[in-house]
């Protein structure tokens, strides 16, 4: 099936209601254009288990706060068609915003407790926007399954939240954080990055890499950790705006001693070079799965060589 781009509710609603009238499953990757690498992943993800592959491109300006410029979050839709096209997607749905909230639109979804800690706390309303803007195109498309990073991981476990809350049918799907050759996560921020900064940035995933390696062999406490880590920040002069240990299945709660149950390890820090500013964000889960290991020693190879 050739690339289609969808820019309406009521044609998406025909395409999909035909698609699962032949059995067809649906996969979906929301995004907001600007695409690269790491949502290849995940567009390749899903056109490998689902029939139909079906991406969003649609920046949303509810999930946008007072100081942070809408208007310049990069657009690239000729790029991001082809990224799209490459990773084998079908369809890609690209409404304007009348046609995701028009005038009379007065909803919002608010998912307490989870959506107020780390990000939360530093960008009041974000999350309310996110989820709002995703329970609306869950609604439109129904997916069988939905394919979200770890790189965001408070996010995904805010929209998890939602989706076990509501009752919803769609499966979460989360992709391992895909990251470039010294371990730095791939985001659409990065292309702000100047040489120089984009050097002091590489210290966030060393200071992860660091945590990493000292937990896979047998370290578990959180001060020891945090020490050996911040050593890499200082080296760069990087001062997080957070940088916490949090129980995975309950982000509200802090690992305050031990890693004595699976964590997640989340960073986020803003890099100030020559009158610009670029904020970070970046995360492990330490685990004794094979997936978390697996996303451990990937990252200490490529961060610490």
């Amino acid at each position: 099936m050739a690339l289609s781009v969808i820019t309406r509710r009521r044609e998406l609603l025909i395409f999909l209601k035909e698609q699962k009238s032949m059995g067809k499953s649906i996969g979906f990757v929301p995004t907001m254009g600007a695409l690269h690498e790491g949502h290849g992943k995940l567009i390749s993800q899903s056109a490998s288990e689902n029939d139909c592959t079906v991406i969003s491109i649609f920046v949303n300006p509810k999930q946008f706060g007072p100081k942070e410029d809408f208007s310049k979050y990069p657009r690239t839709f000729h790029d991001d068609m082809n990224v799209a096209e490459h990773h084998g997607a079908q369809v890609i749905f690209t409404p304007t915003i009348e046609e995701m909230f028009p005038s009379t639109f007065q909803t919002q979804v608010i998912v307490q407790g989870i959506s107020e800690v780390l990000c939360g706390q530093y960008r009041p309303g974000h999350f309310n926007g996110v989820t709002t803007v995703v329970l609306l195109l869950l609604n439109l498309m129904q997916p069988h399954k939905m394919y979200l990073g770890q790189k965001d991981f408070q996010q995904l476990q805010v929209i998890r939240k939602m989706i076990d809350d509501l009752a919803l049918h769609t499966e979460i799907v989360m992709v391992p954080t895909v990251r470039e050759q010294d371990g730095l996560a791939l985001s659409s921020r990065n292309r702000y990055l100047s040489p120089a900064s984009r050097k002091k940035a590489s210290a966030i995933p060393k200071a992860l890499a660091v945590i990493a390696k000292s937990y896979l062999s047998g370290e578990k406490s959180v001060e020891k950790l945090f020490k050996i880590a911040s050593s890499e920040l200082n080296k760069e002069n990087l001062i997080p705006q957070y940088f916490e240990f949090r129980s995975t299945a309950l982000l509200t709660q802090k690992c305050e001693i031990l890693v004595d149950k699976e964590a997640v390890v989340a960073i986020a820090i803003i890099i100030e070079f020559e009158g610009t500013c670029t904020r970070l964000i970046d995360n492990i889960v330490l685990g004794n799965d094979s997936a978390s290991t697996n996303a451990l020693t990937d990252l200490i190879a490529k961060a610490l060589g």
